[in-house]
Formats: C-alpha cells, sequence, structure tokens
C-alpha cells in the first residue's frame, strides 16, 4: 500500500535542484535524497541550474560555488536579480571555498545555507529539514 500513501500526499514531496558539476558527488547526493524522500533534479552548471530552475519549479536549489560554464555565484545572482518569483527560494552552497571571505562575498545573495565539502549527509539532511521547517 506505498503507492496509495505515496498517491495520497504527493504534495507534501519536496523538489530539490542540485547544481553540481562533480558527477560521483551528484548521485551521492541524488541517492542519499531520493531515499529520504525528495525529488530530485540535477543539472551539472549554473547555465543548466537556470534552465531547470524554470522547468522544475523546485523548492531548494542545492548548489556548487565553483563549476565551469556558470559557477553557482553567478547562477545566485541571476535568480536573485532576475528573477523576483524566486527571490525567497532556498539556496543551498555547497563549496571547498572555505576561507571566511568567500562565504561573506555571497551574503547580500541571502544564500539559506552554505556548507562545506567534503560533504557530509546528515548535517545536509539536517540543514534542509529545518529550512523546509521555517
Amino acid at each position: 500500500m506505498l503507492d496509495h500513501e505515496a498517491k495520497s500526499s504527493p504534495h507534501t514531496v519536496k523538489k530539490i535542484l542540485i547544481v553540481e558539476d562533480e558527477r560521483e558527488l551528484c548521485n551521492i547526493l541524488y541517492f542519499d535524497l531520493t531515499n529520504r524522500g525528495y525529488e530530485v533534479e540535477i543539472a551539472h552548471n549554473g547555465q543548466e541550474g537556470l534552465e531547470k530552475l524554470q522547468l522544475t519549479e523546485p523548492d531548494m536549489i542545492i548548489c556548487d560555488r565553483a563549476m565551469p560554464v556558470m559557477s553557482g555565484f553567478q547562477m545566485l545572482e541571476r535568480i536573485r536579480g532576475g528573477y523576483p518569483q524566486y527571490k525567497n527560494l532556498p539556496i543551498v552552497f555547497l563549496t571547498a571555498l572555505s576561507d571566511p571571505r568567500d562565504r561573506h562575498s555571497v551574503d547580500h545573495l541571502n544564500p539559506a545555507a552554505y556548507l562545506e565539502k567534503p560533504v557530509d549527509l546528515e548535517r545536509l539532511a539536517k540543514t534542509i529539514e529545518q529550512i523546509f521547517a521555517e
């Protein structure tokens, strides 16, 4: 009867868009988050992320800072500056950039969280739960 349970409350499934150029990490995040009950879409750079944002209308974006084609920083600048409908969309940065100055450089874009790599899946899950609970 799991199918019935899933069909009875489809509106409760949250959609997360992962924007990450490391394919292995994408696979890990996809597997972990889908097992936790989220619907997950993947994009491999900021440009793909912008395209998928409009197609999937996610409830949250989890994004790397540094990627080819368009960085996560550039993508968030475009989202916050050019898509007013997404001004409150929670965006979580996952990044190897651990210097506090890097974190401070994105404060004006209002990310929901800034987590360092390597990714702690439990910490990420708790962060997601807290953001969705707000």
